[in-house]
C-alpha cells in the first residue's frame, strides 16, 4: 500500500425522471453499500497498544475542513459540528481530547475531507488499492495476459475498490503524528486511516456522519489491507452531539503556536 501521498499532507439526493413516485423508481439505489477503509501504518505506529475505553489515548489536533474539495451545489456538513462529530466517533474507540494539567497528549491528530475526483490520478492510492493483493492485476508492460482470465476471482473488496475508482468518492483522512516531533521539521508520523464511499446520490453532509460511524472502529487500527464496512447499518444510528466535551480538536501545539507569533 503505497503511503501519506505528499498532495495529502496536510441529505441524499433523490432524483426521478418522469415517473411517478408510486412506481418506486430512484436513479440511486437505497442502499449505500459499503464504506472502504484504508490504514497505513509505520514501525513506530505498529508499536503502539490500540486504545480502548478502558485504556485511552489523549491528543490534541487540528481540523482542516474541506480540504480536500468540494462540487458547487452540494451540502456540506458545517465545519465546527463536524470537528466535533469526528471527536465523538474517536471518543468511542478510546481517542480522547486532552486537557491541559490533567491528561497529556501523546498524539496530534489531522483531520480533513472532502470531495474526491477519480479524475485527480490518486483515488486508487487514497482507496488502498495493491497490485500485489489483486488477482488480476494489469501487466506492468501493459500488454495483455493470463491476468484477464483471473478477473472473475478477484475478491469482493478489490472489486469495491475498482468500482468505487471510476466514480467520484467522498473522503475523510485522519493521520496521527506522535505529539512532541508533530511541530518539528520532522515530524512522527504513527499512522493514516482514509475512509471513502462513492459521492453518487448524497451530499457530503449526509455521507460524512454516516461513514464516520461505520469506520469507527477501524480508525488507526494496523491493517494489511483495506476494510470494508456498512454503511447503511450506520445510517440507522443517532448521533446526539449536545452533550459533547471536547477539548482541543482545532488546537496547535504550543512549540507550533510560538513560532507562528515570531
Amino acid at each position: 500500500m503505497s503511503f501519506f501521498r505528499p498532495a495529502y499532507a496536510m441529505i441524499l439526493v433523490g432524483l426521478v425522471w418522469g415517473v411517478p413516485a408510486a412506481w418506486g423508481f430512484s436513479l440511486f439505489p437505497k442502499s449505500w453499500g459499503d464504506v472502504i477503509v484504508a490504514t497505513d501504518t509505520t514501525p513506530e505506529g505498529r508499536e503502539l497498544e490500540p486504545p480502548s475505553p478502558e485504556r485511552p489515548v489523549y491528543y490534541l489536533g487540528r481540523s482542516l475542513g474541506a480540504k480536500l474539495g468540494s462540487l458547487r451545489g452540494d451540502v456540506l456538513p458545517d465545519e465546527e459540528e463536524m470537528t466535533r462529530f469526528v471527536a465523538k466517533v474517536l471518543a468511542k474507540q478510546g481517542y480522547h481530547g486532552a486537557r491541559p494539567g490533567v491528561h497529556e497528549p501523546s498524539l496530534y491528530l489531522v483531520v480533513q475531507w472532502g470531495y474526491l475526483n477519480p479524475s485527480s490520478g490518486d483515488l486508487l492510492w487514497f482507496l488502498g488499492y495493491n497490485p500485489a493483493q489483486d488477482i488480476a492485476a494489469p501487466s506492468p508492460s501493459g500488454i495483455l495476459g493470463p491476468e484477464v482470465w483471473r478477473r472473475g476471482f478477484r475478491s469482493r473488496t478489490i472489486e469495491t475498490i475498482l468500482s468505487g475508482a471510476s466514480t467520484p468518492n467522498y473522503g475523510i483522512i485522519i493521520t496521527a503524528f506522535e505529539y512532541e516531533s508533530a511541530s518539528t521539521s520532522k515530524p512522527i508520523i504513527y499512522w493514516q486511516t482514509r475512509i471513502a464511499l462513492p459521492a453518487n446520490g448524497k451530499s457530503m453532509a449526509a455521507a460524512l456522519p454516516a461513514m464516520l460511524i461505520a469506520a469507527g472502529s477501524a480508525i488507526g487500527r494496523p491493517a494489511d489491507s483495506p476494510v470494508l464496512l456498512n454503511v447503511d447499518e450506520a445510517r440507522n444510528v443517532r448521533v446526539d452531539l449536545g452533550d459533547l466535551e471536547f477539548h482541543g480538536i482545532v488546537g496547535e501545539p504550543e512549540e507550533a503556536r510560538d513560532r507562528r507569533k515570531d
